[in-house]
């Protein structure tokens, strides 16, 4: 059974996410108010990225370190704050103040949270229970745009005050179950308190190695997931004719919800190794298509594509929660920080390549990306829980 503070948890992803769907919303209407160039836009983005994405793993160190729940609602309540503050300000410094602000908030959030929901999760089932607490993330990048222009719609910037309430109402509800989260990492924060015993992983490099190859994964899949993101709205139109592809964006992220969902249990059942061996192979079958076919077959292509590429969020966590167990905070920062970063220079680096060789080359290679993770995917260690059971009834050992 599925720990009910785990759906807390997914609660409050949902919520601190928002912001990501959020702000790409938001940009136009700031840069118009703020006569900002393109350059500046994106030093904006940029400045989210870094605040919200590529220190996480800074704050999942303390979180290693020191036991920091408070993080959680301050963490919820920051990521609003600082995006409501961007319809007031009134100067582009301000507006960077502001969105670092909310990336802060942000970051605080997700190594204690995803800490708080590993310690509150069995063991055998950590795959299924770090998918519940992952969809709420999924669900709240996809929310976002649609929340976004629902206030805008009452009075443009100035109604965007509203992005406080989500993250202020859900905080004081973390602020009333803190001494709940409190309780749950005192009792389980250390193997011997969780009753669980630890297979001994075979020597530090081999065990950096491995983290080193999880995360060039995690890197290749932010690539894929991102690069389709950004470009769809962009290739569509272009070269399939198809005037309003935002649907097909949408179609992408919710198919991520439900390949969260499915994930993380075929990860408990069949091992976290496999499930990001079928995950590349499915979008190595799937992308190109999705880029090429027409009519009915684009939307249904876009779903398993989304589905596919989005179903190892919540495992690829886990890994390497495994291959750090005494560093949960660290490990679930670099899952989740890293990957969001690393998503955001890949953008970046296919855009100069759209630039200079064009969007359908650039879309081509997004396609071939699988391959490489793939290759990565079979370099990595079958880590599972002890107790976790193969197909042929043979308990299987966590190691590297």
């Amino acid at each position: 059974m599925i720990n009910p503070y785990l759906w807390v948890l997914s609660l409050g992803h949902l919520v601190v996410d928002l912001g990501q769907g959020i702000l790409p919303i938001l940009m136009p209407f700031l840069a118009q108010s703020l006569h900002l160039s393109y350059f500046q836009v994106g030093t904006v983005v940029l400045a989210f990225t870094f605040s919200s994405a590529i220190i996480q793993p800074i704050f999942g160190v303390f979180s290693d370190r020191y036991s920091m729940p408070w993080l959680m609602p301050l963490g919820l309540f920051l990521s609003g704050f600082g995006l409501a503050l961007t319809g007031m300000v009134n100067s582009y410094e301000l507006l960077l103040v502001a969105v670092l602000l909310s990336g802060i908030g942000v970051a605080g959030y997700h190594p204690e949270g995803s800490k708080v929901a590993h310690f509150a999760s069995e063991d055998s089932k950590a795959g299924s229970s770090m998918a519940v607490f992952s969809v709420g993330g999924n669900l709240g990048f996809g929310l976002g745009p649609m929340f976004a222009m629902f206030l805008l719609g009452f009075a443009g910037l100035d109604s965007i005050e509203g992005l406080m309430i989500p993250g202020a109402l859900t905080a004081l509800i973390f602020i009333f179950l803190l001494p709940r989260f409190k309780k749950i990492l005192a009792q389980k924060s250390h193997p011997q308190k969780r009753g669980i015993e630890q297979t001994p992983i075979a020597g530090n490099g081999k065990r950096t190695g491995s983290l080193i190859r999880l995360i060039l994964y995690i890197t290749v899949r932010s690539w894929i997931h991102s690069g389709l993101v950004y470009f769809i709205p962009f290739y569509f139109p272009s070269f399939k004719g198809i005037a309003e592809p935002e649907y097909l964006v949408s179609t992408f992220l919710i198919a991520g919800v439900v390949g969260t969902l499915l994930g993380g249990p075929f990860a408990d059942r069949f091992g976290g190794r496999n499930g990001l061996v079928i995950s590349m192979i499915i979008s190595l079958l799937t992308v190109y298509p999705f880029l090429h076919f027409n009519g009915t077959w684009i939307p249904i292509f876009a779903f398993i594509t989304g589905a596919s590429i989005i179903s190892t969020f919540s495992v690829t966590v886990v890994f390497g929660q495994r291959l750090l167990p005494n560093n949960v905070g660290l490990a679930s920062g670099l899952m989740l920080g890293f990957g969001v970063g690393m998503g955001s220079i890949g953008v970046t680096l296919l855009g100069v390549i759209a630039d200079n060789f064009g969007l359908p080359l650039t879309m081509n290679l997004i396609s071939l990306l699988p391959v490489l993770g793939i290759i990565l995917a079979f370099t990595l260690p079958d880590v599972r829980a002890r107790g976790s059971v193969s197909q042929q009834g043979k308990p299987l050992e966590q190691g590297v």
